[in-house]
């Protein structure tokens, strides 16, 4: 009774802190609410464009919320940010644990960029090339759909197809066995959980990560970061980390806020990103 007391304070805080910064983030802009490419209810995405100068980049984002919270109206505020910046942003959300379990929001996000590249278009969002990004879980998820060959498949796309992927407080290795609640979420992966884990698919061939972490993030350790760009880098893959100093797991977020001080520090590293791996 506690724990579900807390769970649901801990939920009206989250909501509360991101409706805020959705209206404090609002920006000029077309945004397109809704697109279904699915059938189920949480099979939605926004879609933001830019009201001036447009880049001719695109990127796909997922939400966090350890795969079983979070949604994709509270992050009005990065696409809208995005789309200041010149950037096309879909902002996707998916079915959550306990409605489904591992691998169902894998499989979400991949059906979702499979709907962009087939009717975006309609909507300005090309069919071209794209960026993955994500913040926590969403980074997971970013990750296993632009590094694991079986989600790539499903999403109709190949690696050339992705051309980078930015995760924000990342989870890409973690152990499921350790906690009761992931090792029902990815239960459908035990008991070898290693498939679940982006580490496992850094490789020569792969796309450019480009990593975010608060080095005080109390909830995914810098050291998990840390260990992903070592892996790439060993494993011949182009991979960048850079260290927030003094961020939590949620502030690399407050970054897209128009007033932060760091708010243009953050934009460029990610356009420089973006440009350098665009072509």
């Amino acid at each position: 009774m506690i724990n579900t007391s807390l769970e649901k304070l801990q939920s009206a805080l989250r909501k509360g802190m991101f409706n805020g910064m959705k209206t404090l983030g609002h920006r000029p802009g077309r945004v397109i609410h809704d697109l279904h490419y699915g059938r189920e209810p949480e099979q939605k995405l926004d879609i933001y464009l830019p009201a001036g100068d447009d880049r001719g980049a695109q990127l796909v984002f997922f939400h966090g919320g350890s795969w079983r919270s979070g949604h994709k109206d509270e992050y009005a505020f990065l696409g809208s940010a995005l789309a200041a910046f010149g950037i096309r942003c879909a902002v996707v959300g998916y079915r959550l644990f306990p409605q489904v379990r591992y691998p169902a929001f894998v499989e979400d996000a991949a059906h979702a960029v499979a709907w962009l590249q087939r009717e975006g278009s309609r909507y300005g969002f090309s069919a071209g090339p794209l960026f993955l990004m994500g913040h926590s879980a969403g980074a997971h998820i970013a990750c296993l759909l632009a590094l694991d060959e079986r989600y790539r498949t499903l999403a109709h796309l190949d690696a050339a197809s992705i051309r980078g992927v930015i995760g924000l407080s990342g989870v890409y290795r973690f152990r499921p066995e350790n906690s009761e609640l992931h090792s029902a979420i990815f239960a459908s992966a035990g008991p070898d959980f290693e498939t679940v884990k982006p580490i496992n698919y850094v490789g020569p061939n792969q796309v450019p990560l480009l990593m975010l972490h608060g080095s005080k993030d109390t909830m995914v350790g810098y050291k998990t970061a840390q260990r992903m760009y070592e892996a790439a880098v060993a494993a011949g893959q182009k991979a960048s980390l850079h260290a927030q100093k003094g961020y939590g797991h949620v502030r690399p977020l407050f970054d897209f806020l128009p007033f932060m001080p760091n708010h243009q520090k953050t934009m460029a590293l990610l356009l420089a990103f973006m440009t350098e791996h665009r072509a």
